[in-house]
């Protein structure tokens, strides 16, 4: 009889030993991904500050003077963006911090879970906004290849990009031709544009309007010859194109990031640790508290 109850305990606590070598295998694992999710967590923060820099880049791009409503409107949706990942960054980090509580208004799995609908709520965003970006810059790579080939700039149609950029660009030209000339899009017509097509400040200005500089009554009634735009267009298209292609493939990077992030906050969320076997007695509803510490005292 002693005998067999030996053999018992030895069995039971070769059983408690790898049960605690297996619970300390998972902790580890855990600290292992928790330790990750900082890191990519951080490097996320920063993806949400080059988006607040971005902001600034559209209120002083050299084309921002074109159509202002617009770019502030886009820097308003980058610093807002910006700032919401760097909340939803401090959400994820508290929730990775406090994972294991499961009680109070802290619970980590409640702040993850948070962070997580956060971030799949920006993936569908971003991923919507990247693939507009990407189309733009595929057909404008398209145009360029043309008007590289093409006789004229007007046998090579508009895409849609480029229709409501045509105009803008147009009506701001015309608009300041006769002004101070002193802005960062007159900058790109003077440095970008074709000397052939005498529409710089040098020879279109307030003081004299030579014959070869655009002439607007004409662009109004359909001659794209006369209009700044088609005179300009594959400078304005290949600028155009190196302000929305590193956007769209900017957004290919974030949206990957945040797949990331995805699956790491799933394996945080997903972590159960092992009760001890104290709190494992009380649930089971056979042992009361001091039973289940004076059995597990017994048994040691």
């Amino acid at each position: 009889g002693r005998a067999a109850m030996a053999a018992a305990a030895a069995k039971s606590a070769a059983q408690e030993a790898e049960a605690q070598h297996t619970q300390r295998d998972v902790h580890t694992l855990n600290g292992l991904l928790k330790f990750f999710f900082f890191i990519v967590n951080s490097m996320y923060c920063l993806v949400g500050v080059a988006l607040i820099g971005l902001s600034i880049y559209c209120l002083t791009d050299a084309w921002a003077d074109l159509d202002p409503d617009i770019y502030r409107s886009a820097a308003t949706i980058l610093i807002s963006t910006g700032v919401v990942i760097l909340i939803i960054v401090m959400c994820g980090c508290f929730g990775a911090v406090y994972q294991e509580q499961r009680t109070g208004s802290c619970r980590g799995r409640r702040l993850l879970s948070f962070y997580q609908i956060c971030l799949l709520t920006l993936i569908g965003l971003q991923f919507y906004t990247t693939v507009y970006m990407l189309n733009t810059a595929e057909s404008l790579q398209a145009v360029k290849g043309e008007l590289a080939s093409a006789k004229s700039n007007v046998t090579v149609e508009y895409v849609d990009a480029e229709r409501s950029l045509s105009t803008k660009f147009n009506d701001y030209y015309f608009d300041t031709v006769t002004g101070s000339q002193d802005g960062y899009f007159w900058k790109f017509v003077d440095e970008s544009c074709p000397k052939s097509s005498g529409m710089g400040s040098d020879d279109c200005n307030v003081d004299s309007y030579a014959t070869t500089c655009p002439d607007e009554a004409s662009c109004d009634d359909g001659a794209s010859a006369q209009c700044p735009y088609d005179l300009c267009r594959r400078a304005a298209v290949t600028r155009f194109l190196g302000i929305v292609e590193p956007i769209g493939e900017y957004g290919i990077f974030v949206c990957i990031f945040e797949t990331a992030l995805m699956i790491l906050t799933c394996c945080l969320i997903c972590f159960n640790p092992r009760d001890a076997e104290q709190t494992i007695l009380m649930k089971s509803g056979n042992f009361a508290a001091d039973d289940a510490r004076a059995k597990i005292k017994s048994a040691v």
